[in-house]
Protein backbone atom coordinates (compact mmCIF):
# COMPACT_ATOMS: atom_id res chain seq x y z
CA UNK A 1 0.00 0.00 0.00
CA UNK A 2 1.27 3.47 -0.93
CA UNK A 3 1.82 5.54 1.97
CA UNK A 4 0.67 9.10 1.91
CA UNK A 5 3.42 12.00 2.08
CA UNK A 6 2.26 13.53 4.88
CA UNK A 7 3.11 10.44 6.91
CA UNK A 8 6.34 10.03 4.99
CA UNK A 9 7.47 13.32 6.10
CA UNK A 10 5.96 13.55 9.49
CA UNK A 11 7.48 9.83 10.65
CA UNK A 12 10.47 10.88 8.67
CA UNK A 13 11.20 14.10 11.18
CA UNK A 14 10.28 12.06 14.27
CA UNK A 15 13.02 9.50 13.39
CA UNK A 16 15.24 12.08 13.04
CA UNK A 17 14.63 14.18 16.23
CA UNK A 18 14.41 10.77 18.40
CA UNK A 19 18.34 11.16 18.95
CA UNK A 20 18.24 14.52 20.12
CA UNK A 21 15.63 14.45 22.32
CA UNK A 22 17.30 11.65 24.23
CA UNK A 23 20.07 13.59 24.38
CA UNK A 24 19.80 16.00 28.05
CA UNK A 25 22.68 18.06 26.93
CA UNK A 26 20.64 19.20 24.01
CA UNK A 27 18.09 19.21 25.98
CA UNK A 28 19.34 21.28 28.75
CA UNK A 29 20.51 24.05 26.42
CA UNK A 30 17.99 27.59 27.00
CA UNK A 31 18.47 29.07 23.40
CA UNK A 32 16.74 26.45 21.76
CA UNK A 33 15.16 27.77 18.96
CA UNK A 34 11.21 28.18 18.35
CA UNK A 35 11.36 25.73 15.68
CA UNK A 36 13.62 22.89 16.81
CA UNK A 37 11.00 23.29 20.52
CA UNK A 38 7.90 22.97 17.55
CA UNK A 39 9.99 19.37 16.11
CA UNK A 40 11.01 17.99 19.56
CA UNK A 41 7.03 18.80 20.56
CA UNK A 42 5.37 16.68 17.60
CA UNK A 43 8.37 14.03 17.93
CA UNK A 44 6.89 12.97 21.14
CA UNK A 45 3.34 12.18 19.76
CA UNK A 46 2.13 8.99 18.50
CA UNK A 47 1.74 9.66 14.73
CA UNK A 48 2.16 6.29 13.35
CA UNK A 49 -0.25 5.00 15.78
CA UNK A 50 -2.65 8.24 14.96
CA UNK A 51 -2.26 7.47 10.83
CA UNK A 52 -3.63 3.83 11.20
CA UNK A 53 -6.62 4.68 13.29
CA UNK A 54 -7.49 7.86 10.93
CA UNK A 55 -5.97 6.48 7.31
CA UNK A 56 -8.52 7.89 5.16
CA UNK A 57 -8.34 11.54 6.29
CA UNK A 58 -4.87 11.39 6.55
CA UNK A 59 -4.73 10.62 2.72
CA UNK A 60 -7.42 13.21 1.72
CA UNK A 61 -4.79 15.47 3.03
CA UNK A 62 -2.92 14.55 0.19
CA UNK A 63 -5.01 14.82 -2.40
CA UNK A 64 -4.92 17.29 -5.48
CA UNK A 65 -8.69 18.53 -4.64
CA UNK A 66 -8.84 21.24 -2.15
CA UNK A 67 -12.41 19.88 -0.90
CA UNK A 68 -11.08 16.50 0.06
CA UNK A 69 -8.17 18.14 1.80
CA UNK A 70 -10.33 20.63 3.97
CA UNK A 71 -12.69 17.05 4.46
CA UNK A 72 -9.51 15.61 5.59
CA UNK A 73 -8.68 18.10 8.29
CA UNK A 74 -11.86 18.78 9.46
CA UNK A 75 -11.59 15.31 10.25
CA UNK A 76 -8.66 15.37 11.82
CA UNK A 77 -10.09 18.67 13.99
CA UNK A 78 -12.85 16.13 15.21
CA UNK A 79 -10.70 13.78 16.49
CA UNK A 80 -9.58 15.62 19.27
CA UNK A 81 -6.09 14.14 19.21
CA UNK A 82 -3.01 16.31 19.32
CA UNK A 83 -1.21 13.71 16.93
CA UNK A 84 -3.36 15.56 14.34
CA UNK A 85 -1.38 18.89 14.85
CA UNK A 86 2.07 17.83 12.57
CA UNK A 87 -0.41 16.14 9.80
CA UNK A 88 -2.19 19.55 9.68
CA UNK A 89 0.35 21.79 10.27
CA UNK A 90 2.11 21.55 6.47
CA UNK A 91 -1.24 22.89 5.13
CA UNK A 92 -1.03 26.26 6.39
CA UNK A 93 1.49 26.90 3.47
CA UNK A 94 -0.99 25.45 1.10
CA UNK A 95 -1.18 27.48 -1.90
CA UNK A 96 -4.47 27.53 -1.81
CA UNK A 97 -5.87 30.12 0.26
CA UNK A 98 -9.08 28.14 1.03
CA UNK A 99 -6.99 24.92 2.14
CA UNK A 100 -5.04 27.53 4.34
CA UNK A 101 -8.00 28.66 6.51
CA UNK A 102 -9.15 25.63 7.29
CA UNK A 103 -5.89 24.17 8.57
CA UNK A 104 -5.61 27.12 10.34
CA UNK A 105 -9.29 26.59 11.81
CA UNK A 106 -8.74 22.48 12.33
CA UNK A 107 -5.27 23.69 14.63
CA UNK A 108 -7.37 26.01 16.24
CA UNK A 109 -10.03 23.93 17.04
CA UNK A 110 -7.67 21.20 18.64
CA UNK A 111 -5.49 23.82 20.59
CA UNK A 112 -8.75 25.44 21.39
CA UNK A 113 -10.66 22.44 23.08
CA UNK A 114 -7.49 21.02 24.78
CA UNK A 115 -6.99 24.59 26.77
CA UNK A 116 -10.41 25.07 27.82
CA UNK A 117 -10.06 21.53 29.60
CA UNK A 118 -8.17 23.65 32.22
CA UNK A 119 -11.13 26.41 32.67
CA UNK A 120 -11.71 27.98 35.55
CA UNK A 121 -15.08 27.37 36.24
CA UNK A 122 -15.42 29.23 39.35
CA UNK A 123 -15.28 32.08 37.40
CA UNK A 124 -18.24 32.12 35.20
CA UNK A 125 -18.33 35.46 33.30
CA UNK A 126 -14.67 34.97 32.09
CA UNK A 127 -12.58 32.73 30.25
CA UNK A 128 -9.70 31.85 32.88
CA UNK A 129 -6.86 29.16 32.02
CA UNK A 130 -5.61 27.43 34.99
CA UNK A 131 -2.04 26.55 34.66
CA UNK A 132 -0.61 23.54 33.67
CA UNK A 133 -0.88 20.64 35.81
CA UNK A 134 1.30 17.63 35.72
CA UNK A 135 -0.29 15.46 33.38
CA UNK A 136 -1.46 18.36 30.67
CA UNK A 137 0.29 18.59 28.09
CA UNK A 138 1.93 21.91 27.25
CA UNK A 139 1.15 22.97 23.76
CA UNK A 140 3.12 26.42 23.61
CA UNK A 141 6.20 24.57 21.80
CA UNK A 142 3.28 26.05 19.20
CA UNK A 143 4.35 29.34 18.99
CA UNK A 144 6.25 28.68 16.68
CA UNK A 145 3.69 27.67 14.20
CA UNK A 146 1.73 30.37 15.14
CA UNK A 147 4.26 33.37 14.39
CA UNK A 148 4.51 31.58 11.06
CA UNK A 149 0.48 32.19 10.67
CA UNK A 150 1.06 35.55 11.66
CA UNK A 151 3.39 35.83 8.97
CA UNK A 152 1.00 35.04 6.21
CA UNK A 153 0.17 38.13 4.87
CA UNK A 154 -3.55 39.15 4.18
CA UNK A 155 -4.85 35.75 5.31
CA UNK A 156 -7.64 37.56 8.06
CA UNK A 157 -9.47 34.63 8.99
CA UNK A 158 -5.64 32.53 9.32
CA UNK A 159 -4.86 35.68 11.80
CA UNK A 160 -7.67 35.52 14.28
CA UNK A 161 -7.13 32.15 14.67
CA UNK A 162 -3.59 32.60 15.56
CA UNK A 163 -4.62 35.67 17.82
CA UNK A 164 -7.03 32.72 19.64
CA UNK A 165 -4.55 30.13 20.32
CA UNK A 166 -2.19 33.10 21.69
CA UNK A 167 -4.61 33.71 24.83
CA UNK A 168 -5.30 30.27 25.12
CA UNK A 169 -1.60 29.34 25.50
CA UNK A 170 -0.47 32.54 27.49
CA UNK A 171 1.75 33.60 24.96
CA UNK A 172 2.40 36.98 26.19
CA UNK A 173 4.96 37.36 24.39
CA UNK A 174 2.84 38.14 21.20
CA UNK A 175 1.77 40.95 23.04
CA UNK A 176 2.94 43.05 20.46
CA UNK A 177 1.87 41.38 17.63
CA UNK A 178 -1.96 41.05 19.48
CA UNK A 179 -2.10 45.20 19.81
CA UNK A 180 -1.37 45.49 15.90
CA UNK A 181 -4.22 42.98 14.72
CA UNK A 182 -6.32 45.31 17.07
CA UNK A 183 -5.84 48.14 13.94
CA UNK A 184 -6.56 45.30 11.31
CA UNK A 185 -9.58 46.28 8.70
CA UNK A 186 -10.69 42.47 9.78
CA UNK A 187 -12.80 43.02 12.27
CA UNK A 188 -12.82 38.67 13.29
CA UNK A 189 -8.93 39.74 13.80
CA UNK A 190 -9.71 42.73 15.96
CA UNK A 191 -12.05 41.08 18.22
CA UNK A 192 -9.63 37.79 18.38
CA UNK A 193 -7.21 40.01 19.58
CA UNK A 194 -9.02 41.93 22.14
CA UNK A 195 -10.12 38.16 23.42
CA UNK A 196 -6.91 36.83 23.80
CA UNK A 197 -5.36 39.90 25.40
CA UNK A 198 -8.59 39.37 28.08
CA UNK A 199 -7.61 35.81 28.36
CA UNK A 200 -4.18 36.71 29.79
CA UNK A 201 -5.38 39.74 31.87
CA UNK A 202 -3.58 42.01 29.71
CA UNK A 203 -5.96 45.50 29.38
CA UNK A 204 -6.44 46.08 25.87
CA UNK A 205 -6.88 49.67 23.91
CA UNK A 206 -10.64 49.08 24.15
CA UNK A 207 -13.42 46.61 25.69
CA UNK A 208 -14.12 43.73 23.90
CA UNK A 209 -17.31 44.04 21.35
Amino acid sequence: MKMPSVWIRTVLLASLLAAVAANPVAQAVDDVTPELRYKLFIQKLDTKQFTLDYAKAVRNLDSDDSETQVTGLMTLSATDELAAIPFIVPLLDSKDRYVRVYAGLALNKLVSKHALKRRDDSQPMKIVIKPLGPHDTDLRPLAWVISKMLRNSDDGSVHSYAATMIGYLDLKEFEPQLRQLLKSRHPANQNAARHALEVMGIESADPIR
